[in-house]
């Protein structure tokens, strides 16, 4: 049988994944991968480049890569770093395809490795690149291994692909006892060349691929990952991710309410919610997340029926989902009344339904129960089971209401799950049992309520993103941000808004050492003013005295400028006082709202929206947006903020004006893109019945 090979990637990187003819590189310890390599029944040619010996693990051997009988589609190499390279140059020489680099101590080396690496590109010229310091590839569809160990030999029909950068976790993927699925094993290394997005890319057009696990702590490909999580949406296969080390928000924005508000993962999640990837913490929930988005039937919304022959099970399982937001809807009257007639005299009609041992490994009577019970409309039924150890009971006696759910589920379709809370309570046979009949086979019960919550978050975010995929392809294809470097002080700042569309208070920029001038501008500008110190490197005023509001008349100008100056002195002395911006004083808003734009170095950019003015960080209230900033999705988030209440008019106060407040945050992602700014804070921006105005600004190019 022919190797699928998906139509829409390139053709090229099927080398990887189902190369016709492979060649190892290496000497001993190539052993183990050729043992896995011929039992994983690998159906192309196989040669081994080794100068002493003629044969190896039962393939002939070849002593350079001339001798090779033609060019190999891909190479697996395992020697060391500096063998590797010019063995990987003459494979180029060749014509070969694709090369697996397993040779470590690159990058991840330090400045040493990092300049190795560069030569490894060289030397790699055209060919695809995984790795280095990558454990290899398996993929069980189509058999092929070529991975530095044993990982088990599998022939799914179907499964899900885990891409990992280290090969650590893969290895954990394969141990565990969990009944995952696996299509494929990738593990990438330092990503040099071909990416980890890239090899989730190309395998989510396999139809027999049904998600994408993706493990990591960096990744330089974001707009790789941008493509590949669109091709998921539009394909409606779930991309599952659990990312390590997760990174801070814009290291130069480390002084900003963005920085100190958001959090040190608050980009990776940003970035995560807008592309409608999954987002893990544990293997454990990465498992089962990817077993139930790889179950027939996935979860569409959030009724729920539960069930169990235990009702401390039941309720035990209730009370964890309805604290994860599950409704857990109770039969109807007339629906009770024909579930009497059903279910044993000491059962009563609810949910979570307690069958009770009374109809235990009754087929017929517990089918009659679940069809009943699912006819009032659920998304998902869930049955609560933990199986006995082997030698104990017989666990062929817990068949019949798992066979009785799933028929009802298949009838009625719905979702459908059996959930062991003890993670160590779910056979294999058991679990393989349950999958027979079109149902996920769940392990552990904190794990399985985040993975039931992650697959309705999943289908409810690609319902909304569906919608906004031209706006995320296009970001997608966007050439990376890349930031300024220069410093801008308020007046600066103000005015590079205010040409984006933003609105400020009328402001003079004076000399601090002019009384007349400066009363002058004052008068000219209409008391009440505020008077603030002009320095790019006064980012937060208010801590340093270098701001005075609410002024009535010239003198107190002047008096406010001379107090400034002596406890900035005592404050920022490294800050002289030489110029003040004056300002109208802008009317009392309904709402302060905090705004800013961070160019996060490792997603790219992300706006906050917060409830603003000096209690920002106080109230916490604030959401994060990865880019593409769009109209609907500012709405959305902005509707998510405590202060939307004060936005529609709380106790009687008058509402503010949301479109004028949303024509300011796009304009304010039009002007950070524009002027490639590193980080642009408006806090306050006021927002009034009618309008908005940007009280205090800072930019960081």
């Amino acid at each position: 049988m022919s190797p699928v090979v998906p139509a829409s990637s390139s053709p090229d990187l099927a080398a990887l994944f189902a190369p016709r003819t492979l060649v190892f590189v290496g000497g001993s310890n190539l052993a183990a991968p050729l043992r896995y390599h011929r039992e994983q029944g690998f159906a192309g040619q196989t040669w081994i480049l080794n100068p002493k010996h003629q044969t190896l693990g039962g393939y002939p051997c070849f002593a350079s890569v001339e001798d090779l009988p033609s060019a190999p589609d891909l190479a697996f190499v395992a020697i060391k770093r500096e063998a590797a390279l010019e063995v990987i140059a003459a494979l180029r020489d060749k014509g070969c395809k694709a090369v697996i680099c397993n040779a470590a101590g690159f990058s991840e080396m330090g400045a040493d490795g990092a300049s190795l690496q560069a030569q490894l590109l060289d030397a790699a010229g055209d060919m695809l690149l995984i790795g280095p310091n990558a454990i290899g590839i398996a993929n069980f569809l189509d058999p092929m291994a070529a991975m530095m160990d044993h990982f088990g030999v599998a022939n799914p029909s179907q499964g899900v692909a885990i891409v990992s950068q280290g090969g650590g976790f893969l290895c954990d993927m394969v141990f565990c006892d969990r009944g995952l699925d696996i299509s494929h094993l990738v593990g990438c290394g330092n990503q040099a060349k071909t990416s980890l997005a890239a090899c989730a890319d190309y395998l989510l057009d396999d139809p027999r691929v049904t998600a994408v696990g993706l493990a990591f702590e960096g990744l330089a490909d974001i707009a790789g990952l941008r493509r590949a999580a669109v091709k998921a949406l539009r394909l409606g296969k779930p991309l599952v991710a659990i990312k390590f080390a997760k990174s801070q928000v814009g290291a130069e924005a480390s002084r900003s309410h963005t920085a100190s508000m958001a959090g040190k993962d608050a980009a990776w999640q940003a970035l995560f919610e807008r592309l409608g990837i999954v987002a893990t913490d544990s293997e454990s929930e990465f498992i089962e997340t990817l077993k139930l988005l790889s179950a027939p039937q996935r979860p569409k919304g959030r009724r729920v029926l539960v069930a169990s022959a235990s009702g401390v099970m039941g309720i035990m399982l209730a009370d964890h989902l309805e604290r994860a937001g599950f409704d857990l809807p109770q039969p109807d009257p007339e629906r009770a009344e024909r579930l009497r007639a059903l279910l044993p005299g000491i059962a009563t009609p609810c949910n979570p339904q307690d069958i009770t041992m009374a109809a235990w490994n009754d087929l017929e009577r517990q089918t009659a129960i679940y069809r009943e019970l699912l006819g009032q409309g659920f998304d998902l039924a869930i049955m609560g089971q933990n199986y006995p150890r082997e030698g104990m009971w017989d666990i062929a006696e817990y068949s019949a209401q798992v066979e009785a759910m799933g028929q009802a589920c298949r009838e009625l379709g719905v979702a459908g799950a059996q959930l062991a809370p003890l993670v160590d309570c779910f056979p294999a046979d058991a679990r393989q049992h349950t999958q027979d009949q079109g149902m996920a086979a769940l392990q552990g019960l904190s794990e399985s309520i985040a993975a039931l919550s992650h697959a309705v978050w999943w289908q409810e975010r690609r319902d909304v993103l569906l919608e906004e995929l031209p706006a995320l392809s296009l970001a997608a294809e966007a050439a990376p941000a890349s930031a300024q470097h220069r410093a801008y002080d308020e007046a600066e700042a103000k005015r590079l808004l205010a040409d984006a569309g933003l609105t400020i208070p009328a402001q003079r920029v004076c000399s601090a050492d002019d009384p007349r001038a400066l009363a002058r501008a004052a008068v000219e500008l209409g008391f009440p003013v505020a008077v603030k110190a002009l320095d790019a490197r006064l980012l937060h005023k208010t801590e340093v005295g270098a701001v005075a509001l609410g002024l009535n008349d010239a003198a107190a100008v002047t008096a406010a400028v001379e107090t400034m100056r002596a406890r900035m002195a005592e404050q920022a002395a490294h800050i002289p006082l030489t110029r003040v911006l004056l300002e109208a004083m802008a009317e009392k808003p309904v709402v302060e709202v905090l705004a800013s734009i961070s160019l996060d170095p490792a997603v790219g950019p992300v706006m906050m929206i917060a409830g603003g003015g000096v209690q920002a960080e106080l109230w916490n209230d604030s959401q994060l947006i990865a880019a593409p900033f769009t109209r609907f999705t500012i709405a959305q988030a902005l509707s998510r903020l405590k202060i939307a209440r004060l936005l529609d008019g709380w106790r009687g106060q008058p509402a503010a004006d949301r479109h004028a407040l949303l024509d300011a945050l796009l304009n304010l992602a039009h002007c950070a893109e524009r002027h490639g700014l590193q980080q642009v804070e408006i806090n306050p921006l006021f927002v009034g019945q009618r309008g908005i105005t940007v009280v205090d600004a800072v930019i960081q190019g």
